[in-house]
């Protein structure tokens, strides 16, 4: 179906309150990935300004795909969709092959000026296809083959949380499509069974279980982030420590501003600046919710409420770890955290919604 064109009154119209809300949780990132990270970068790159100077780039680049996302009609990325998949799971395939290592897990495609973390993206390509198929009535058990291979390959890496998304965000899609129960169910138990036979089978992921449940059974080995992390949210306080003068990152707590810039966050503006953020959080979230309720068609109504839920159950997650309420599972705070892939695909999900506002019926 041909997109109807567009007026110069929807290119102006955006939603100011989401675009806000976004804009200020940027700013929170900015303030406390520099507060977390300069001591770690003083330590292994004589300099501190490494780590921020890389934030601040992914932020300029990541703000400017946003705008660029804003503008694209959203209904335009269906026709993207079948190549979209293609694409991210040969990403995949050549990630498990060639991809870079560290931490125990391959999760990383080199691409010479940057590491590309391809499973950020597969997770809005996920919510994409399926959304399509749905809206369309075709081709579902390709997609959802498809979407249950990226969420497989993901799981190799191996990347729980990533593969959680990439699965929550197509049962997203299912459930706001009208609850195909079917659907619902076989998509749900194929990776549940994924997932629990890849942690039967990683030693090191049953131990991030294992650990998980009692700490301090290894608190300077396996229980050692979890120990450190809940120290920081508690020796904040009420107010916090002040703005910079967090203990936790100067060694105590390992990748203080990515995994656990929350567990900093509160140590240093303490309970009230948390609850703070989590307001922000909560304001997104509710917003984007009613952009997607109020789209223009179907289509946008269903993707939107996928990439709504991706951000949320990523918020969740992460600060479900920082609490000791997850298992550690290595993901960021959107739009929050260090992380370049982690920035980018936010700022897109952020860019659909944006365009999803435009062409409202608000």
């Amino acid at each position: 179906m041909q997109a109807a064109p567009v007026t110069k009154a929807q290119l102006n119209k955006v939603d100011p309150f989401f675009l806000q809300v976004t804009l200020a949780l940027v700013v929170v990132g900015i303030a406390f990935v520099v507060s977390a990270s300069w001591h770690e970068s003083l330590r292994y790159f004589a300099s501190p300004w490494v780590f921020i100077v890389k934030h601040i780039v992914s932020v300029v680049f990541g703000l400017s795909i946003m705008f660029v996302f804003s503008f694209l009609h959203f209904r335009w990325l269906k026709t993207l969709a079948w190549p979209l998949l293609i694409t991210a799971l040969v990403a995949l395939v050549l990630t498990a092959k060639f991809g870079v290592v560290s931490g125990g897990s391959r999760r990383w495609l080199a691409l010479g000026f940057l590491n590309l973390q391809v499973s950020e993206f597969a997770k809005i390509i996920a919510a994409l296809i399926v959304t399509k198929v749905l809206v369309e009535g075709r081709n579902q058990v390709w997609a959802f083959l498809g979407v249950l291979l990226m969420a497989g390959l993901v799981l190799k890496q191996p990347d729980l949380g990533g593969s959680i998304l990439i699965m929550a965000a197509a049962l997203a899609a299912v459930y706001a499509s009208g609850f195909n129960l079917f659907a619902f169910v076989a998509g749900l138990a194929g990776f549940i069974y994924l997932g629990v036979q890849q942690v039967l089978r990683t030693p090191y992921q049953m131990d991030r279980v294992k650990y998980w449940l009692d700490p301090y059974s290894d608190p300077l080995g396996h229980g050692y982030n979890l120990i450190q992390s809940i120290r920081a949210i508690g020796s904040g306080g009420l107010w916090g420590v002040g703005i910079g003068a967090s203990v936790q990152k100067l060694g105590p707590l390992p990748i203080a501003y990515a995994d656990f810039i929350f567990s900093i966050i509160c140590e240093e503006v303490g309970l009230l600046g948390a609850a703070g953020l989590l307001f922000l959080f909560f304001a997104w979230i509710y917003r984007a919710l009613y952009i997607s309720l109020n789209a223009e068609d179907s289509f946008g109504q269903i993707f939107g409420f996928s990439l709504t839920l991706i951000f949320a159950f990523q918020v969740l997650i992460n600060i479900a770890v920082a609490t000791g309420l997850f298992p550690i599972t290595g993901m960021t705070l959107p739009l929050v955290s260090f992380g370049g892939s982690s920035f980018l695909s936010a700022s897109i999900i952020v860019g659909i919604l944006l365009n999803i506002s435009r062409f409202s019926r608000l």
